[in-house]
């Protein structure tokens, strides 16, 4: 919980001066399966997610290195359309949200302790 509360620094401490108010906290299984920029992502039955890279006139995924819309210093940012978004969060008071088609940017990156 410490690392959650933003107690032990790092980015997550970062995250946490954006949040006004914890709705909760629950563990949940996370999967996901990237290769090439093509992945999907699920935490428990709160959110599923899927997209594909963009691909230049070769064939090559199409990434951003330097740049600025990357959230990931130094990493690259696959650019891709997420076929489909979807939060399920009506039971925490918040809005559920269902995407299709639109934009989405993909980085990798690893919490080390």
């Amino acid at each position: 919980m410490s690392v959650w509360n933003g107690k032990l620094g790092g980015p997550v401490a970062e995250l946490v001066g954006l949040i006004g108010e914890v709705a909760a906290v629950e563990r949940a299984p996370i999967t996901y399966e990237i290769q090439e920029g093509k992945g999907n992502l699920r935490i428990g039955s709160i959110l599923q997610a899927e997209m594909e890279p963009y691909r230049g006139p070769t064939g090559q995924v199409t990434t951003l290195n330097e740049s600025i819309f990357t959230t990931i210093p130094g990493a690259p940012a696959w650019v891709a359309k997420a076929s489909n978004y979807d939060r399920n969060v009506s039971k925490y008071g918040l809005r559920d949200v269902h995407l299709q088609g639109h934009n989405a940017i993909q980085g990798s990156f690893r919490f080390e302790a």
